[in-house]
């Protein structure tokens, strides 16, 4: 499985998605990591590189109308600091653009 390509990070680094310290919320602070990559036609699935250390969820938007039929999807493993991305028509998905969200946590030492 080979990195998805053309991913052009908006974010260099997580970002605080809510809570201005760790004592203002419940639960473990949200970070965010967001921006766009492109799916190869043919291709069933690529990694996504993140800096997160736990996805909880991720949003694939659309950029272009063959990544309309592409419908990509993840299980939100991470393995390696990147999650896997499957391409539910991989016939049609010929230059793929597609806008990213991921929202998670990050486990500081």
């Amino acid at each position: 499985m080979a990195d998805i390509a053309t991913i052009v990070k908006k974010t260099p680094k997580p970002m605080r998605i809510l809570g201005d310290k760790s004592t203002s919320v419940e639960g473990p602070v949200l970070y965010f990591e967001y921006g766009t990559f492109t799916i190869a036609n043919g291709a069933t699935t690529g990694t996504l590189p993140t800096k997160l250390t736990n996805v909880i969820a991720a949003v694939f938007t659309p950029m272009n109308a063959y990544a309309v039929t592409a419908a990509p999807y993840s299980t939100l493993v991470l393995s390696s600091s990147k999650i896997t991305v499957a391409n539910t028509d991989p016939g049609n998905a010929a230059g793929g653009a597609f806008a990213y969200f991921l929202i998670g946590t990050v486990e500081t030492l």
